[in-house]
This record gives structure tokens, C-alpha cells and sequence, in this order.
């Protein structure tokens, strides 16, 4: 049949088709060639972790092989990390070195863990995942670095597995009655009205009052929990015993608060843990709770492994912003405040003596925020 067809046509019409059945073929194979990859990653672990193929710690990973994958595919790898250090460890995964530059446009690389922090020899399991773009081209193989990190302290973006999903969450509310531990003044409704922001967002919280012994111990201030407990409150070291025992210089460092109140010949200001001072944090007591004040919002662990988050302004309206601003502007974004700290000033910008959110004219700046 073939050989009726050349006998009809020309020897140009011919070669012509010869070329556009070579063309064809060559293409294929590019098409086929080009959109397969082939690929492996160089795991890096931070100190204190172990990286590892299986459950039992045997096989060290020091390299993760994809293996070829084709368009619009996902393929999912599993290891097992462990804590290898002494404190509890909150591991996360980045990318880095890809190679070529563009591989990130076509190739997307995420992760899970199975367990938010790990305690020193505790073992969470960690899925890999890379899907490949259906649209990827001429990407014949690849490389890029996993690196395996780790912090032992906590930061805002951990509010969520720590406070709000936390079956042993405790709000502590500063009592509005005295005498309280630590000499501690009576509190103000503000306070309790302040707490409200967060609290309606934790899953299965205890409420209790800092003159509760099973809740806060009368002599020192410290509170009561057992190990992951995840413990709120709101007010500042005048009002509430729970935030001076925190900010004391003769608590143990480990259970000290990063961020203290201080306050200078009618100067309120923030300083860090270490006494040193924060600039832009200073308000004189004249405007407090008049247009303008500063408040903090804190989280950190203590020595018996608890989780406690802290949150009160110079004055009362300082405090009450505070619940307003974690409410409107950090909870909605937590993903993005990888900091432990954070000071804020507020100032009454529409003047209606009254505590409004930025969207409804008031003024938040940040001062200083760290971890």
C-alpha cells in the first residue's frame, strides 16, 4: 500500500513526507524525555535531631531519592525524626540550593509532622510531599537541600496546637477581690472582658481565678499544671500574681517571662528579660488609660514544660487593645508572626475615648518584636 502511495506522488513530495515523519518521531521522544524527572534531595539535620528511615532508628537518612516522576504527579515520603537533645523541640522543614534556580516555578514542596514539639527522645513521623506541575518543561532531573531544623521556643504562630487545641488549656482571670498572692491588687472588669478574645477561641479550657490554690499557687504565683498544660491570662504584674511571679527577678530564670513592665518615677516601660531596656515602650502614667498606651503579648514555656501566654497593657485599655489586637490582626495571619513577643502602642486616633479596632480608627504600631 505504502508502495502504490510513493509511486504517485513525486520524489520532492516524497522526501517531504520522510522529514515530517522523522520530525515527528524526534519530537515525541523530546516530549517524552523532557517531561520525566528524575531526581534525589540531600536531607541536613539541625543539632539534637535524627533523621531516619524506620520506626526502630537504624537507617540514618542522609539523602531522600524521588525516583522518576511524571506531570501533575504528588509523591509522599516518610521519616521519622527524633529529639536527640535534652529539651522539648518543635522541628520544621525549608528548602534550599535548588537546582536549576527555576525548579521551584514547576516543582512544589510541602510537609507535615505529626506532632507539633517532641519531648528529648520522642519520636514524630514527618511526610514529605512534591507534586510535580502539570504544565513543567524541558526539567530532565533536579536537586535541592532539605533541611531539617529545629527551636525550643514557642512563637505566636503556635497558638493553635498549644492554646486553642489543647485539651489542657486554663484561663486564669486576675481576681477583681483582695487580698491576693504576691500583695497583687484587685483587678478591673476590663480585665476579665479583655480575655474574652481569646478565650472563645480555646476548644476546652478550665476557667479559674488567681486566688484559686489549684490554680495559682498563694505564696509564690505560680501556677498549677501538669506537663503541656497551655495556660492564658490577662492583666499585668499589679493585678494579676501569675504575671509578677514571671516578671520577678528572683524567679528562676527558666520560668521568667521574656518581656517585664517597669516603671521609672511614673514612667511605664518595657524591658526584656535580661533588664535591658525597649526602646519607643516609655508612656508617662499622664495619658495612660486616657488616649495612648502599650501592651504586650507573650508566649513561652516554663520549666515544668507548661505553655503560658500572657497579654496586658500598661492600663486598662491597654489591656482590653491587647485582646483586640491578637482578635483582628494576629490570629487571622498566624502563619506570619513567627515571634515569641510582641509590644504594641495604641493610640485613640478617632478620639471617642474608647478602645476601637484599626479598621475602625484607632492607631496600633508596633514597638519591638522578638523571641
Amino acid at each position: 500500500m505504502l508502495i502504490k502511495l510513493f509511486q504517485k506522488i513525486s520524489h520532492a513530495q516524497a522526501l517531504s513526507i520522510v522529514l515530517m515523519i522523522l520530525v515527528a518521531i524526534t519530537s515525541a521522544h523530546f516530549l517524552f524525555t523532557g517531561s520525566r524527572v528524575s531526581n534525589a534531595s540531600t536531607a541536613i539535620a539541625s543539632k539534637y535531631l535524627g533523621v531516619y528511615y524506620d520506626l526502630e532508628l537504624t537507617k540514618r537518612v542522609y539523602s531522600i531519592e524521588w525516583g522518576a516522576l511524571i506531570p501533575d504527579e504528588h509523591r509522599e515520603i516518610e521519616v521519622y525524626v527524633q529529639n536527640e537533645g535534652a529539651e522539648p523541640l518543635c522541628p520544621s522543614l525549608a528548602t534550599d540550593n535548588w537546582t536549576p534556580a527555576d525548579a521551584p516555578s514547576y516543582l512544589r514542596f510541602s510537609w507535615s509532622s505529626d506532632k507539633t514539639w517532641i519531648k528529648p527522645g520522642e519520636v514524630t513521623t514527618v511526610t514529605q510531599s512534591l507534586h510535580v506541575s502539570s504544565g513543567i518543561k524541558k526539567v530532565l532531573n533536579f536537586s535541592f537541600d532539605i533541611l531539617f531544623q529545629a527551636r525550643n521556643y514557642l512563637i505566636m504562630e503556635d497558638f493553635v496546637s498549644l492554646f486553642a487545641e489543647n485539651p489542657k488549656a486554663k484561663m486564669i482571670y486576675p481576681s477583681l477581690n483582695s487580698p491576693k498572692p504576691l500583695n497583687c491588687s484587685a483587678a478591673m472588669v476590663s480585665d476579665w472582658t479583655a480575655s474574652a478574645f481569646i478565650f472563645t477561641k480555646l476548644s476546652n479550657a478550665t476557667e479559674g481565678l488567681d486566688i484559686e490554690a489549684n490554680f495559682v499557687d498563694p505564696t509564690t504565683g505560680k501556677v498549677h499544671g501538669d506537663i503541656g498544660t497551655g495556660i492564658v491570662t490577662f492583666g499585668g504584674p499589679i493585678v494579676n500574681p501569675v504575671v509578677k511571679y514571671a516578671e520577678s527577678v528572683s524567679t528562676i530564670e527558666s520560668d521568667q517571662a521574656p518581656i517585664r513592665f517597669h516603671d521609672q518615677d511614673g514612667i511605664y516601660s518595657f524591658q526584656q528579660r535580661n533588664g535591658s531596656d525597649i526602646p519607643g515602650t516609655s508612656l508617662p502614667t499622664t495619658v495612660i488609660n486616657s488616649n495612648q498606651d502599650m501592651f504586650v503579648i507573650e508566649i513561652y514555656r516554663d520549666t515544668a514544660g507548661r505553655y503560658i501566654m500572657l497579654c496586658y497593657g500598661f492600663g486598662w485599655k491597654g489591656t482590653y487593645a491587647a485582646g483586640k489586637y491578637f482578635d483582628t490582626l494576629i490570629y487571622p495571619d498566624l502563619n506570619s508572626h513567627t515571634e515569641s513577643w510582641i509590644v504594641v502602642k495604641w493610640d485613640d486616633t478617632n478620639g471617642d475615648g474608647f478602645v476601637n479596632t484599626s479598621k475602625d480608627g484607632d492607631t496600633y504600631t508596633v514597638i519591638s518584636k522578638g523571641n
